[in-house]
């Protein structure tokens, strides 16, 4: 079995033998031949439908739906590579009348605001921009707070705010203005459960109950987050609420054609949306994810404090269902799972008026008790 030595918190993190998952993932166990039970576990096989069948259900709706209507679908569309590609795919390829909406937020990088400009001048479709405050207000205050008491499971609200602005304005707007179906850019691969798991400690399982006995628990530990109300309730939205079943026969028609109809290949992702200018901000070391500053941080403190983040889970998947080699794996995480301590240090200072080396000191304090 793979092992690595945490040198500052003096603890042996193992790694799974096949696709590299770490220790100290919530509810992780070993084999005696060092394989996780993850691994263990039986791997959903997906099956994609087919741009056929997606196309049928696409009409199938629209059939239905208000034909004085001035667009077809809302793309939600944050500037990122994913959200991109999707604007590219509707417009393009489905041939819809698209609406893009961008929910605006102070954390944007200069490459993001560019990206949604040329892509969508260039493509020719509409972007609506609609300010997500919750974001800006209680992600700003959950980042403060934590940084009075580091602690790897709050890392997850780093991003509070974002999860309402997707799941309630962008459905919200497209509900108003008589829009049908909203096109969502999600992969099978992306669902990772970790970040909230963390909160359930030492509870043996993951279930809402004990996601909110171990957030009290990590209330009661730092009670700074105490001081923001509303921040506390956007966070339970995030953990708790947009859990659990889909509603039916809901306007607009959530579709996800990534993760139903086609598989998502980043061979042919990347270079279609580099020629309508795409880019990415080359600080940031990987097209993933970053159309977000609050994100790179959240990455960079899961990374600090316990030796992996998104990138590891992203691609133990993809191991395990034969995508990529665990060799190839683990060389793309240490190219794309570089953070640049400077660059951390200004997005504390510029965005939420914090002190590097300050929050460090308490996390060197939290790994040797830990």
């Amino acid at each position: 079995m793979h092992v690595e030595t945490n040198n500052e918190a003096k603890t042996e993190i193992k790694r799974c033998k096949n696709c590299n998952l770490p220790s100290n993932y919530p509810g992780i166990k070993f084999d005696k031949d060092g394989v996780c039970s993850i691994c263990k576990k039986k791997e959903k096989v997906y099956k994609y439908k087919g741009i056929e069948e997606l196309k049928k259900e696409v009409q199938k709706i629209l059939k239905n739906s208000d034909e004085n209507r001035e667009y077809d679908c809302v793309v939600g569309y944050s500037g990122g590579r994913d959200s991109s590609y999707l604007l590219y795919f509707a417009k393009n390829v489905l041939k819809l009348r698209v609406l893009a909406i961008t929910l605006e937020h102070d954390f944007m990088p200069e490459q993001t605001k560019k990206n949604i400009e040329n892509l969508a001048n260039k493509l020719g479709v509409e972007v609506k921009f609609i300010k997500n405050n919750a974001l800006n207000k209680s992600g700003r205050q959950c980042v403060r707070a934590w940084a009075n008491k580091p602690d790897p499971a709050m890392c997850a609200t780093f991003c509070t705010g974002c999860r309402y602005g997707i799941k309630k304005l962008i459905p919200k707007y497209a509900r108003e203005h008589n829009i049908p179906i909203l096109l969502v850019g999600n992969t099978p691969y992306e669902n990772i459960n970790y970040r909230v798991n963390l909160l359930c400690g030492n509870y043996k399982k993951f279930t809402k109950a004990t996601k909110i006995k171990g957030y009290a628990k990590k209330l009661f530990q730092n009670p700074t987050y105490l001081l923001s109300p509303s921040s506390m309730h956007k966070q339970l939205l995030d953990f708790i609420s947009y859990e659990g079943k889909k509603k039916k026969n809901v306007n607009p028609v959530t579709i996800k054609p990534f993760y139903s109809y086609i598989e998502w290949k980043e061979d042919e992702v990347i270079p279609t949306i580099q020629k309508f200018g795409w880019e990415y901000d080359k600080t940031l070391n990987s097209s993933w994810r970053s159309d977000c500053f609050a994100n790179l941080l959240r990455q960079y403190y899961y990374k600090r404090m316990l030796g992996f983040n998104d990138l590891d889970v992203y691609y133990a998947r993809l191991i395990r269902i034969g995508k990529i080699s665990k060799q190839d794996a683990i060389k793309k995480i240490e190219e794309e799972g570089k953070y640049e301590k400077d660059v951390i240090e200004k997005i504390l200072k510029e965005y939420y008026n914090l002190d590097y080396q300050k929050i460090d000191n308490k996390i060197e304090k939290y790994l040797k008790r830990n």
